[in-house]
């Protein structure tokens, strides 16, 4: 079970633009935003101008600094901000002799008088955010660099850390650590694009954005630590990933199969009764229950597992009794917790800090929402770290967990470029838009494939609004018919344009077609650039099509109609614009879609029946190699705008 994802959309582009314009000229404030709202995230909440901050130390008392976040909440504030993973050495008697100075500050929360709330629901913040507005003449800021990226540990003695906790494991010491290091780097650019640049592709509920002077962090956590609401108290940790699949159809598989494997599960479970421990020394007898066993969440690159767990608190429990018995979150420490926290600070040779500690907020009516920090990168002047880990067990690969390693690291270097959704949709003034379901089920299922909200009403609406505006054309000749063209961008935007075409040939049964010129066969040729199957950008359309673009300038300039790609496995799969089928006898194959194509709308509508192909051959899915490519009695290129055009392959690359 996944928890729902409603229709309301993040913060749209233009307004973030706004806000991160208002923040690049604050020294101190707490953004806590919603990307991926749900029934349980529908706000996000900006703090500004604290009347106080609260530091606590490593030599400091975590139970007077405790008591005195409470006691202005119960002054009528909001206190906010982070928690370093090392305050929760501070709160253990055993562990808290493993302090040291260097640890530094191991909380700073800030005391706010009210938030400005933005509401996903409505799509506006309650009230007037002060400068706001004012903030959008401004310049575009400056592009983030990241340089001399290195590890804060070499790699020979990481694989000797991960053989001691394996050893430690085999002794009984422990069932599982989780074992984190640090990405070190320079950094330079506006924070602002590199806060735009690391949200782009992390649909979280928990995103952060803290500035305290030179000191800023950004946070883009998926996990809930826990929910205070009255003396209710809900934890959800999150433990058991699968890499997602880049075809929609095998990555729906793997999603379900992550929900009954068994070693995911075992150490999920392992999670789950920790917590339950932990809210069973602060609940009312027979009040903490599991509302939920292995419930999978799909982000952009993994499905992970999540729990939970959820508890009446006993009235006499305080935020003091709260945090010593949760903090931090069993899910990046490991099992037994004591025991396995004292070999984390005995192997990792650095304070985590804010990373995989807590980041969050309290209420002056005493609730709270803290998260836990992963995917997070803190700033200080013009150096910067991330941390990293993974959840070491018996079995766990050495070679395999530094590989992970590197490429969790990639989440910083190389991050995703933007992109949209595409629909072209053929629109006849007269009949209406043809193959109007197929092109929305399209992308209704690559909205959820990468998360992008999509309201199918709006958007439907807007394709009506559209047809009915371009209506009042003249509905003759070329006027009559309009390519229309839909984007769907990440904030659940959407903008439509058109252009005047022609009809496909045979419309609207498409025959096979030659394009003018005295009975020759338009010509095609293959693409020298191979494509890769694991690129889940070639399942969906998408404006990241950069190769595709290139190739199509490129035939067109010289001569040919279209070209066509080879995978790594020498098989064909499409045209830069197009979908292939060739004729072999009397049926009509087209290659499968886990070879690394477009499961185009016009290619569906002849699979499924739905328009007629030439001369009511039968058509089937089949791997088309090079040379079956070149012996095949017939080829044939199309897609819902164009119809199917029948064509000459000719020999050389392009």
């Amino acid at each position: 079970m996944q928890r729902k994802i409603i229709n309301s959309r993040p913060i749209p582009e233009r307004l973030l633009d706004d806000l991160l314009g208002l923040l690049a000229e604050c020294d101190d404030f707490v953004f806590l935003e919603t990307v991926r709202v749900s029934e349980d995230n529908q706000h996000s909440f900006l703090f500004l101008d604290p009347v106080e901050k609260l530091i606590c130390r490593a030599e400091d008392d975590p139970i007077a600094y405790l008591d005195k976040v409470q006691a202005k909440m119960a002054q009528g504030f909001y206190v906010v901000g982070w928690l370093a993973y090392e305050f929760g050495y501070k709160l253990e008697p055993v562990l808290s002799i493993l302090m040291q100075p260097e640890d530094g500050i191991v909380a700073e929360l800030g005391v706010y008088r009210f938030p400005h709330v933005f509401d996903h629901a409505s799509g506006r913040f309650t009230g007037n955010v002060p400068g706001l507005q004012d903030s959008a003449e401004k310049s575009s800021p400056k592009e983030p660099v990241i340089e001399g990226v290195s590890f804060s540990q070499e790699k020979e003695d990481y694989l000797q850390n991960i053989a001691r906790i394996k050893s430690f494991i085999e002794t009984g010491d422990t069932y599982q650590v989780n074992y984190t290091l640090k990405l070190l780097f320079e950094y330079s650019g506006a924070d602002a694009s590199l806060y735009r640049a690391l949200r782009r592709n992390q649909s979280v509920s928990y995103g952060a954005f803290i500035r305290s002077g030179n000191r800023r962090i950004m946070s883009f956590s998926p996990e809930l630590f826990f929910r205070k609401k009255g003396n209710i108290c809900q934890v959800r940790p999150m433990k058991g990933t699968m890499r997602r699949a880049p075809d929609p159809e095998t990555d729906l598989l793997i999603g379900g199969s992550l929900a009954h494997d068994v070693k995911n599960r075992s150490e999920n479970v392992m999670i789950v009764d920790l917590l339950r421990n932990d809210l069973g020394r602060l609940c009312r007898m027979g009040t903490v229950d599991v509302l939920s066993l292995f419930d999978v969440e799909t982000y952009e690159t993994l499905h992970q597992m999540t729990s939970s767990v959820r508890g009446e608190l006993r009235p006499e429990v305080g935020l003091a009794d709260l945090f010593r018995a949760i903090f931090p979150c069993g899910s990046v420490t490991g099992a037994p917790k004591i025991r396995t926290m004292e070999i984390i600070r005995e192997l990792e040779a650095d304070s985590r800090g804010v990373y995989t500690g807590g980041i969050g907020f309290f209420t002056p009516g005493g609730d709270a929402v803290f998260n836990v920090p992963i995917r997070t990168v803190v700033l200080d002047g013009m150096k910067g770290e991330m941390g990293i880990g993974s959840g070491i067990v018996y079995d766990s690969d050495p070679e395999r967990e530094w590989e992970e390693c590197s490429l969790k690291g990639r989440f910083l270097v190389e991050p995703e470029p933007d992109f949209q959704l595409i629909e072209t949709i053929l629109c006849d003034l007269e009949k209406g838009f043809w193959l109007i379901g197929e092109h929305l089920e399209r992308l209704f299922a690559s909205a959820s494939y990468w998360g992008i909200p999509c309201d199918p009403v709006r958007v439907r609406d807007e394709l009506l609004q559209t047809a009915v505006s371009l209506s009042g054309d003249a509905a003759t000749g070329k006027e009559r018919f309009r390519r229309v063209r839909l984007l769907l961008h990440k904030d659940g935007r959407v903008e439509i344009s058109s252009a005047p075409c022609s009809p496909p040939r045979g419309y609207p049964d498409p025959e096979p077609a030659e394009e003018p010129g005295a009975g020759r066969l338009p010509k095609v040729v293959l693409a020298k650039e191979r494509t890769s199957s694991h690129n889940p950008f070639l399942y969906h359309k998408t404006t990241r099509r950069e190769l595709y673009d290139q190739c199509y300038k490129m035939a067109g300039e010289k001569g040919y109609f279209e070209a066509l790609f080879v995978n790594e496995r020498d098989e064909v799969t499409e045209g830069c614009i197009t979908n292939l089928f060739v004729r072999r006898g009397q049926e009509l194959i087209t290659p499968p879609v886990n070879c690394g194509l477009l499961n185009g709308v016009l290619r569906r509508a002849l699979l499924t029946g739905k328009v007629a192909t030439p001369d009511n051959l039968p058509i089937r899915e089949a791997v088309i190699g090079v040379s079956e490519l070149v012996a095949a009695d017939e080829i044939y290129l199309g897609n819902s705008v164009r119809g199917l055009v029948k064509v000459q392959l000719v020999a050389g690359p392009l």
